[in-house]
C-alpha cells in the first residue's frame, strides 16, 4: 500500500500552500493523526496530519516549495523496506521553485499610538475566518527587535470565534 500525502485544503479560499516545515523525517514511523509537516495558507500556519499508519516516504516538496491544493507532498509506505530517499526532491523543487525573498516594505508611518517605524514587512491582523471583520490583539509573543522565522507565533489574536 502506498498514501500520498496531499497539500490539504485546510481553508475555503485555499488554493496552494507553502512547506514551511517538515515535522519527520523519510522513514520515520508515522500513525494515524501525527504531524508530519506544517504549511502556510493564506490564511495561517497549519499542520498536516497524516490519518493512516505508515513509514514517511520521499520525494518530499522542498521547504518554502508553494503546492497547489490537491498535489502530492510526500509519500506514506506500509514497509520500511519501501521507503524511498529524497532523490527526486531536485525534480520537484524545478518544478515548483521557491520563491524569491521578498523585499522590504516600508511600515506604516509612525502614528501617536505606535513607536517610530523602521523599513521592515508589515505584519497584518489576518482575517481567519469567512465571518471575520476585526480582531483584537490580546498579546505579543515576541518583543520589538526580536529576531523571527517562518512560522514564528509573534502574537496572539482574539476573532469572533476563537483565540
Amino acid at each position: 500500500m502506498t498514501y500520498a500525502i496531499k497539500m490539504p485544503k485546510l481553508s475555503d479560499t485555499m488554493t496552494e500552500g507553502t512547506v514551511v516545515t517538515w515535522e519527520k523525517n523519510i522513514g520515520d514511523h508515522v500513525t494515524r493523526g501525527t504531524v508530519v509537516a506544517t504549511v502556510e495558507t493564506d490564511k495561517a500556519i497549519m499542520d498536516v496530519e497524516v490519518f493512516r499508519e505508515g513509514y514517511l516516504s520521499g520525494p518530499l516538496t522542498p521547504v518554502d516549495s508553494m503546492v497547489p491544493v490537491g498535489e502530492v507532498i510526500a509519500w506514506l509506505v506500509a514497509e520500511a523496506s519501501q521507503v524511498q530517499g529524497s532523490t527526486a526532491a531536485s525534480k520537484i523543487a524545478s518544478k515548483n521553485p521557491a520563491p524569491a525573498a521578498a523585499k522590504p516594505t516600508p511600515a506604516a508611518p509612525p502614528s501617536p499610538k505606535a513607536a517610530p517605524s523602521t523599513v521592515g514587512t508589515a505584519i497584518k491582523m489576518p482575517k481567519l475566518s469567512d465571518t471575520m471583520t476585526e480582531g483584537t490583539l490580546v498579546t505579543w509573543e515576541k518583543a520589538v527587535g526580536d529576531k523571527i522565522e517562518r512560522g514564528t507565533v509573534v502574537a496572539t489574536v482574539e476573532t469572533d470565534k476563537a483565540i
